[in-house]
């Protein structure tokens, strides 16, 4: 009897997540929809599919609610815009970057209840993390970033960096119920928006052996689909250490070798894609926003190498 409750007990557990991992593909979706129905300066379906987004998973991205936010402030609807906001703030955005992505809305008396109420949700929201091993991570992206520098870093530093963040992310992850430490845990540290990385954790992979990703691989992809890091973060820790190779060599005159290069997923800017069919598979099932529409947000370009 025991062993048939424990065994519902994981089926259960098992569809739950199934159904969050759904709901999340479903979110990425949509908000891509939003921001692209934004592009094409139709603000008022791009509000419309904000909306249906926000009510798909329990927490939405800060950086979502901004640009429902941005979207909402040229259809002059401020008290929508002042509602996105705050949801927004309760998720970790910070008023110093609402600042510099707003304009109309500061001269409203909403922006002035919004900075009255902004103390107070912010410190809500710190209350949800863990705070000590927030700042400790982001003292080993410091550190990351600091044994690269000309002035402080050499060879070995790195090694030993790289060495010692790898091993203790793997504690971390045990720690946590062998879950990566994500939004939920230490929040959305992208204070430049979801493409940013700069003191993200995500940053430190970009310097890992391609075992150590391949170790990290699982956690980093659930985490993906249950909402606790971005599509575009993984792809691009993936690109940039397992999946970025050479397809060709040329010679210059001189001799000197130029190796061209392709990537899986095609999550960096004027990059050659190695296979984009597949491409679009496997950007789908990370909800990672279709090579067309992900390359129109950015403002840049890309080829695939299978049409060449």
């Amino acid at each position: 009897m025991k062993k048939i409750l424990m065994f519902s007990i994981t089926i259960s557990l098992f569809g739950i997540q199934k159904i969050s991992a759904q709901n999340y593909l479903n979110y990425y979706e949509t908000i891509n929809k939003a921001e692209i129905a934004n592009l094409n300066s139709h603000l008022k379906k791009s509000d419309s599919l904000y909306q249906i987004a926000f009510e798909l998973v329990e927490k939405p991205f800060k950086e979502d609610f901004l640009l429902a936010s941005i979207n909402s402030e040229k259809l002059n609807e401020n008290q929508k815009t002042f509602d996105y906001l705050k949801k927004g703030i309760n998720n970790g955005l910070t008023l110093k970057r609402i600042k510099k992505q707003l304009s109309d809305f500061k001269r409203t008396k909403e922006w002035k209840k919004l900075k009255k109420e902004y103390n107070s949700l912010r410190e809500n929201h710190l209350k949800t993390l863990n705070l000590p091993l927030r700042e400790e991570i982001s003292e080993m992206v410091r550190n990351d970033q600091k044994a690269r520098t000309p002035i402080f870093g050499s060879w070995k530093q790195m090694k030993k960096t790289d060495s010692y963040n790898y091993n203790r992310l793997l504690e971390i992850i045990k720690e946590n119920n062998n879950k990566w430490p994500g939004f939920s845990i230490i929040g959305e540290m992208t204070p430049k928006g979801k493409y940013d990385i700069t003191k993200n954790i995500t940053l430190m992979p970009l310097h890992f052996k391609k075992e150590w990703i391949e170790k990290l691989r699982p956690y980093m992809l659930e985490a993906v689909l249950n909402g606790e890091m971005y599509p575009y973060h993984f792809a691009r820790i993936i690109d940039y250490t397992v999946s970025h190779k050479n397809i060709s060599q040329k010679k210059k005159n001189n001799g000197t070798i130029i190796s061209e290069s392709c990537y899986l997923y095609g999550s960096y800017l004027n990059v050659t894609v190695c296979d984009c069919k597949k491409a679009k598979v496997k950007r789908k099932k990370i909800g990672f926003e279709p090579l067309k529409d992900y390359y129109r947000k950015r403002k840049s370009n890309y080829k695939c190498y299978e049409q060449e």
